[in-house]
């Protein structure tokens, strides 16, 4: 994999960039990344024609037909399984049905699109007159961003455009319609069009994407949302409760929260905003030191699938979300690269192997949505969220298992930073990584076994620098060159 979901710019103001290219190999991940390939990411097409996503498009497309399924966002399933796929494909571009599956969703997508650029088929079909009068509840802008994280995923890896293009114009019709002197001043109850933004201006250069971007981050907390907010769960649901450069804390629901902060960290990442930065770091801090679970598990409370107060942990009520250890990791990556400290790597690693792994089967075709640390069996006020603890074929809001095969497609983009200096490993899997000039094997058994062996295939001819993270579980260890070295 030669790029993957970030892309710094040039002038990004971050300690590290993403290696140059990545590719794992063999071991622990290799194993889940080919069940993902090979089971997970080829039933999405099945999945989402017996859910109703595909009919919904088609429908859209043909002006005709009736809405399926219980959710505004159910397009958000097929944006993340385009993305899950391109990733794969950027692996295995000799896969002419994976190919063929995204030609087909693609060209779905561009009949379905209207002319002045809109695309959600709840609003389409459905409900046409209420088109961006529900930005509370309807996710409008939330799909969008899983759309242009797609294209984005599917033009890095094939070089092709016809994705892109329907991005770009849905972009430029949210850019048409939002900002503070155009006909909506209002921001998405469900924050990831933030991040999205970002990585859109990356790969295009257009600097309004990143201005939008900004607009989108700074608007919140500002009441936008009150005529959608729900009293029994608080502004905090949204992420409207506090401009987001004077938050304290992580608050609210989980995913929304987390994907916020990872297009904070972007904004940071692009702008050199000293206060962002700060707001990001002091949030981390927050959430790692008090809110998190030993798993790396995120969102403590099944009501508003939300984080709860310092230290509100309980285990066996745990909720977990499988998205939300997803946000987490995606979140804490982006801190990796923009402070090159190496605690947010020890997060992502915890996170990995736990909070997120537990959330798909090692047949990769069962899942959880929630996460508890325990489940009882028939115990007295069991609910349905105790019940969901349980591993399933599908949802009925399906937004984990795509989301799961998309960072398992993209996951080699996580191993590995450079700079100026050198190549630094943050996670251990057997591959090969290039960055800051060089080129190192890794060979593990990790986590299994503790011995990681690394050989530089190529470095620079000036000084270079080879950098491990020593996990902050590991009190003692031993770095040794080979016999004869």
């Amino acid at each position: 994999m030669r790029t993957g979901p970030l892309r710094l710019t040039p002038q990004a103001h971050t300690a590290l960039r993403p290696a140059d290219a990545a590719r794992i190999t063999d071991g622990f991940w290799a194993a889940r990344r080919r069940t993902n390939a090979e089971v997970s990411i080829p039933q999405g097409p099945a999945r989402l024609q017996e859910a109703g996503n595909l009919a919904n498009l088609r429908a859209a497309a043909q002006d005709t037909g009736v809405f399926a399924g219980d959710f505004p966002f159910q397009d958000s399933d097929v944006h993340k399984w385009l993305e899950a796929a391109s990733w794969q494909l950027a692996d295995r571009s000799d896969d002419a049905e994976l190919a063929a599956h995204i030609e087909e969703l693609t060209a779905l997508l561009a009949s379905a699109q209207e002319a002045d650029g809109y695309l959600q088929t709840y609003y389409q079909v459905a409900h046409p007159d209420r088109r961006w009068q529900e930005l509370g509840w309807g996710h409008e802008l939330y799909c969008a961003g899983h759309l242009i994280q797609a294209a984005v995923a599917h033009h890095r890896a094939t070089g092709r455009r016809e994705l892109l293009d329907v991005a770009e114009r849905f972009a430029v019709h949210i850019d048409s319609v939002f900002g503070p002197d155009k006909r909506i001043d209002g921001v998405c109850g469900h924050p990831e069009i933030e991040t999205a933004l970002v990585e859109l201006y990356r790969e295009t250069g257009e600097p309004r994407w990143l201005d939008l971007a900004g607009y989108f981050v700074d608007r919140r907390g500002h009441g936008l949302l009150d005529a959608d907010v729900n009293p029994h769960l608080g502004r905090a649901y949204w992420q409207d409760h506090t401009l987001v450069r004077e938050a304290t804390s992580v608050a609210g629901h989980a995913v929304r929260q987390l994907y916020l902060l990872a297009g904070v960290a972007d904004l940071a990442a692009e702008t050199g905003d000293a206060q962002l930065r700060a707001t990001a770091e002091r949030l981390w801090e927050a959430m790692a030191a008090g809110k998190t679970y030993l798993t790396g598990g995120v969102g403590a409370r099944h009501e508003g699938e939300a984080f709860g107060e310092p230290y509100e942990l309980p285990p066996d009520r745990a909720y977990a979300e499988t998205c939300a250890a997803i946000a987490s990791i995606q979140w804490s990556w982006r801190m990796a690269l923009l402070t090159g400290e190496a605690k947010y790597s020890d997060l992502v690693e915890r996170t990995l192997y736990n909070g997120f792994l537990s959330g798909v089967g090692l047949d990769g075709d069962s899942w959880l949505y929630v996460n508890p640390l325990q489940v009882r069996e028939g115990y007295e006020g069991a609910n349905e969220a105790d019940k969901a603890a349980r591993r399933t074929p599908w949802f009925r809001c399906a937004c984990c298992p795509p989301n799961v095969m998309r960072l398992l497609a993209s996951l080699p983009h996580y191993m590995a930073s450079g700079d100026a200096e050198g190549v630094q490993l943050h996670q251990y899997a057997t591959g090969v990584y290039e960055a800051g000039g060089g080129r190192v094997r890794v060979a593990t058994g990790y986590p299994w076994d503790g011995r990681i062996a690394v050989t530089v295939e190529e470095a620079p001819a000036a000084d270079w620098t080879l950098s491990l993270r020593i996990p902050a579980w590991c009190g003692d260890f031993t770095a040794a060159a080979p016999d004869g070295a």
